[in-house]
This record gives structure tokens, sequence and C-alpha cells, in this order.
């Protein structure tokens, strides 16, 4: 979805590091600043990027791979739960004070880090969602999901939807050697019929159209995007900030 000509509009990951990074850095500093000299961070979020091998392992153009279809079904693979090895530090309290103290500082670190300005993000949500709309209903997607149920009957599964196909399965707490099977024959038939292929290319098409008829708006956005990130470094390497946890 990052090569999506729209999302060249928006943050990336890099981005989400950032503001993350700057967040607690303020944070830290304006906790010792209160009195609390040996605060480092404590249940903070964690600086990194989104793990996006934790995202459900299909969508509207079938199963994302099929590397993975025969190992994780349609469940996402399993994190460390928070407080475990890798997981999240656990938050540490001192009382009424301190979590007076934390709610403001959070509030004085969102307010200081602020949001791009103008109605751009609203329009590149909306354009978004128009594509998505358009993709669904066009032809060639329409067509491409006909195959990909053929092929999915074909292999012994009813299925009309790729999208709601792996629902079947999800509520079920563990991995079942049905759902292992029911994976590998929709990653099967995605590649049979394209299916990823024709959706992602409709689906840039739209975006496309949609920049060429939004360009002053969507460059504006993109500017206002990039002097956030500026905006971000700076605060970064304001000395009075504090180290980032």
């Amino acid at each position: 979805m990052t090569g999506l000509p729209l999302s060249a509009y928006q943050a990336d990951d890099r981005a989400a590091v950032q503001e993350i990074q700057a967040r607690n850095a303020l944070v830290v500093s304006c906790m010792r600043r209160a009195g609390y000299t040996g605060f480092t961070g404590d249940g903070l979020q964690q600086a990194r990027p989104p793990d996006n091998a934790t995202a459900l392992p299909a969508g509207a153009w079938g199963y994302l791979g099929a590397e993975v279809a025969g190992v994780q079904g349609f469940h996402p693979p399993r994190r460390p739960a928070p407080g475990a090895v890798g997981g999240a530090a656990p938050a540490a309290g001192a009382g009424e004070a301190y979590d007076t103290a934390r709610v403001d500082c959070d509030r004085q670190a969102a307010d200081r880090i602020g949001a791009p300005p103008g109605p751009g993000a609203d329009l590149l949500g909306r354009l978004f969602a128009d594509s998505l709309a358009a993709t669904g209903r066009d032809g060639r997607v329409t067509a491409a999901t006909a195959r990909w149920t053929d092929c999915m009957t074909a292999a012994g599964f009813r299925a009309d939807d790729p999208a709601s196909f792996p629902d079947r399965f999800r509520a079920a707490p563990e991995t079942t050697p049905a759902e292992l099977a029911a994976a590998r024959a929709d990653a099967d038939c995605t590649t049979r019929t394209n299916l990823a292929g024709i959706w992602f290319t409709v689906l840039a098409g739209y975006q496309r159209q949609q920049i060429d008829r939004n360009g002053p708006a969507l460059n504006a956005h993109r500017e206002a995007v990039r002097a956030q990130d500026a905006k971000l470094a700076r605060l970064l390497a304001e000395g009075d900030a504090g180290p980032t946890p």
C-alpha cells in the first residue's frame, strides 16, 4: 500500500518513528523539570517502525503471499505480550501527583508537536476511500474476483469474497489444519488469477486520476507534511528536549 500514488502525499513510517521519538523526549524533559529527575520514559510508546508482519494476511486482493500461508493461515503471527521480552515496559507511578504530572506533560508534548495544518489530511483520507470503493466496483476487478471464486471452488472451498473469506477462520483461537489448507488455496488462486496484480493496478489508476484533479491541494498537504517532519527534527535536536528513551 505504501507504493500507491496517494501514499507519496502522506507521512511514512520514518516520520511516525520520529514523532514518537520527539514526543517521548518532550515528556521525559517535562517530567524531569516537574521534579521526577529519575524518570526515563516508563510506559512511553517504543519508537520503532510499525510491525507490518502483524497485519492480517489477506485483503480485498486475496492472500498476500504463499510463503506464510502454510504456516500462519489467516491469523497474524504471535508476538510477545506487553511486559515480556521485546514488549512495552510497565509504567511506574508515584501517586496522584505523578499521574497529574504525566497527564500535563503528555498534553504539553502534544501541543508542541501539533499536526500538519490545513484540510489536506481529510482530503487524502477521502480520496483513499473513494479510490478503494471505485476499485471494488471496477469490472476488471470483479471479473478477476469471479475467476478467483471459481479457482477456490475447484480447490474445495466456497468463497465469494477474498476480504471476508478469512473471517470464518479468524474467530478460532488457534490456527487449524483446515485453515492452513484454505490459506494455501487462497494464495494459489490469488496467483493463478493475478487478482492482487489487477487490484493494485486498477487502484493505482484511480489514484492517479484523483491526483490529476486534486494536485494543488495534495501538493500543499505534502509540503505541510514535510514542514512537520522538519519541526520534529528540530524538537529532537533542541538541547532542552532531553534524551529519547
